[in-house]
């Protein structure tokens, strides 16, 4: 990518993963930063970063998408840029609903039929859900009177539904696959791309805590650099890495009763 010092981007969960990776791809091109996450520390870390790898600005935006206020406030704080060129909705994850029960979603029991746990599904939703809705009003009606923007929402492999003990995960990446479709066809003539990504497994905090194999595992850098590969070439739907994408869509071909019998075989240790 050329560089270009005058790019403004936007970032949601920036403070470690694929959206740091994200945030230092876009620093080496000298692009304008805006990082908005929870941890204040853990942000500072990461525009420092930016900055000396050659980001023009990178702003600190702290805040929760899943409150309203947290990203109204970051939306007022953003109104001095004159545009926004490219927003990366990806904060999301697996965690509770106040953010201290950790969901690993293929070892834990608090997202399955055998201890399901309502209050967990709900947080789980609007980590992945609804905390985007909250970005997508301003910034589809900020892109539209500016002419144009980019907006990249982290989806996950996940919604193909391949992955068993993860219901309310699958459910919420599902969601967010559905609604990135449905707006594409009236963002389009408006200028604006709506860019779906759907990661399958990137080494960050949340896999750490996954206790089985998971195939084809990337890292953050190698995922982010393929992201924005894909978004800055237009591509609608990004997939990463491709191997893993061709085994769910043979996966799905299999009959359910032998998927079952083998995703028992892989899960037999957690138990």
């Amino acid at each position: 990518m050329a560089p270009d010092r005058n790019l403004f981007v936007l970032i949601t969960g920036a403070s470690s993963g694929i959206g740091a990776a994200l945030a230092e791809v876009y620093a080496r091109r000298g692009g304008r930063l805006a990082l908005f996450a929870r941890r204040r520390e853990r942000l500072g870390e990461v525009a420092a970063r930016c900055l000396a790898a050659g980001a023009s600005e990178a702003r600190v935006l702290v805040g929760d998408h899943t409150r309203p206020e947290d990203v109204a406030q970051a939306v007022t704080a953003l109104a001095s840029w004159p545009r926004i060129d490219r927003a990366y909705l990806n904060a999301g994850g697996a965690a509770g609903t106040d953010g201290d029960h950790f969901v690993d979603c293929c070892a834990a029991g608090n997202q399955t039929g055998s201890s399901f746990s309502a209050a967990i599904a709900d947080g789980v939703m609007r980590l992945n859900y609804s905390g985007h809705l909250y970005w997508l009003d301003p910034l589809l009606a900020r892109m539209a009177a500016q002419g144009g923007g980019t907006i990249a929402v982290t989806g996950s492999m996940a919604a193909d539904g391949a992955l068993p003990r993860s219901g309310p995960y699958t459910a919420s990446k599902l969601a967010l696959r559905a609604l990135v479709d449905g707006l594409r066809f009236e963002a389009e003539p408006r200028g604006i791309r709506l860019c779906l990504i759907e990661p399958g497994y990137v080494a960050t905090e949340m896999t750490t805590g996954v206790h089985f194999r998971m195939p084809f595992l990337r890292s953050a850098d190698e995922a982010a650099a393929a992201f924005v590969r894909g978004v800055e070439a237009g591509v609608p739907v990004i997939r990463f890495p491709w191997q893993l994408s061709l085994l769910n869509r043979l996966t799905s071909l299999v009959p359910r009763s032998l998927r079952t019998l083998w995703w028992r075989q892989v899960l037999a240790p957690l138990k």
